[in-house]
C-alpha cells in the first residue's frame, strides 16, 4: 500500500527475487512514487512473462499492459489500474538472472503542470528525457536520468567530456566498449559525482546518467 492511500492494486515482485527499497524519498518524473528494487534468479524474459500472465490481456480500447524496449538495455512493462500506474523496469544481471525496479504511483492530475524532465542536467540538443528519478537519503541525494537522442555514441561522449571538464570536474573514468557501441564516463567534483553510460540505440544513442551528492 502506498503511504496515505486507502487501497492500491496488488503488485507482487517477480518469482525467486529479493526486494529492497533504494531510497527514503523518491520522485519519478515529478510524481512521488513508491519504488522497490529487485534482484531475481529469473531471466528478463521470464520476469516479463510473469507479468504478462499476472495482468489481464485487456482490450484494444483498454489494454491490460504496455511494453517497450526504447530504453535498451531495459525492458519495460506497465499497467494502469484503479487510478495507479505500475511499472516494471528490468534488465540482465550477467549470468545471475535479472535486476530492476518496481514503481507504483497515483496517476497525476491532468490539469496540474508537471516539472520539466531533465531540467538542469546537460544534454545535447534534440535529446528526449524519458525518466527523471530523484531520491534522497540521510546525507545523500541522487538522481537518475534516462534519455535518448539521434547522435552517435562518440558524439555524446565528446559532449559530456567537454561539458564537465570545462566546468572543472575531474575525469575518473573514460572508456569505450563493444567496438564503440557503448561508452562509460565518470566525473567528480568535491562531494559530487556523475556516472554516464551511453549505448547505441535503434536511431541514435540511449544515455543513462546517475548523479550523487553527499553531505
Amino acid at each position: 500500500m502506498l503511504p496515505g492511500a486507502w487501497a492500491t492494486p496488488n503488485f507482487p515482485a517477480p518469482p525467486d527475487s529479493t526486494v529492497g527499497m533504494p531510497g527514503d524519498t523518491m520522485v519519478v518524473n515529478g510524481i512521488p512514487m513508491h519504488i522497490r528494487q529487485f534482484n531475481s534468479k529469473k531471466s528478463v524474459l521470464e520476469v516479463l512473462e510473469y507479468y504478462r500472465h499476472y495482468w489481464p490481456r485487456g482490450t484494444e480500447e483498454k489494454p491490460g499492459y504496455t511494453e517497450t524496449d526504447v530504453l535498451a538495455p531495459w525492458k519495460i512493462i506497465t499497467r494502469v489500474e484503479e487510478g495507479y500506474l505500475m511499472t516494471v523496469q528490468v534488465t540482465e544481471q550477467g549470468d545471475r538472472g535479472s535486476t530492476g525496479l518496481l514503481g507504483m504511483s497515483k496517476l497525476p492530475n491532468p490539469d496540474k503542470d508537471l516539472p520539466e524532465l531533465g531540467k538542469g542536467f546537460p544534454k545535447m540538443r534534440g535529446s528526449t528525457v524519458f525518466n527523471d528519478i530523484q531520491s534522497k537519503d540521510i546525507g545523500k541525494q541522487g538522481r537518475t536520468l534516462q534519455l535518448m537522442n539521434p547522435f552517435s555514441v562518440e558524439s555524446n561522449a565528446n559532449y559530456y567530456r567537454d561539458h564537465f571538464t570545462n566546468q572543472g570536474w575531474a575525469v575518473d573514468m573514460d572508456k569505450g566498449f563493444s567496438g564503440g557501441n557503448s561508452y562509460a564516463l565518470r566525473f567528480s567534483n568535491g562531494n559530487q559525482n556523475v556516472i554516464i553510460t551511453i549505448n547505441k540505440g535503434k536511431n541514435g544513442s540511449v544515455i543513462v546518467a546517475q548523479t550523487e551528492k553527499t553531505g
